[in-house]
């Protein structure tokens, strides 16, 4: 069985958020139907979808939502060329780097893993994690 997560994610502003998604971290709009204010978003094999709360459609939410959205999960993804991509984030929109970048080193089945990461949170509190695996040292 084949599984893929698409995660979709409430927004306040749907142009913001596109403007964060599309021209900070370099997601292209696969479609889009503005009168939902709905995005369907992708880069580099992962897809992501945005849809606005101020619109009458209904919403798939269990309680109240307020900012920050996201409390609790940080979605992580694995990049190469983080550096340029962290560059990226800090010129454009330095206001949503969370966590700078760093080396961190994390032991997993016995093993050292080392890599690079950080954090970018967007225009509604969701955090994004970047990380890049390095050789240990």
């Amino acid at each position: 069985m084949g599984l893929r997560v698409v995660p979709e994610l409430y927004c306040i502003d749907i142009n913001e958020s596109k403007h964060f998604y599309v021209d900070v971290l370099g997601f292209s709009v696969k479609y889009e139907r503005p009168e939902e204010q709905f995005l369907f978003l992708t880069l580099d094999g992962v897809d992501l979808m945005l849809e606005g709360l101020n619109t009458s459609e209904r919403h798939w939410l269990t309680g109240n939502i307020e900012v920050p959205f996201g409390r609790g999960v940080n979605f992580q993804w694995d990049t190469i060329n983080i550096e340029k991509l962290y560059q990226r984030v800090q010129s454009i929109s330095p206001n949503s780097i969370y966590l700078e970048l760093e080396t961190k080193t994390y032991e997993c089945n016995d093993q050292l893993a080392v890599q690079k990461q950080f954090i970018a949170q967007d225009p509604n509190g969701y955090l994004f994690r970047f990380c890049e695996d390095t050789l240990p040292s």
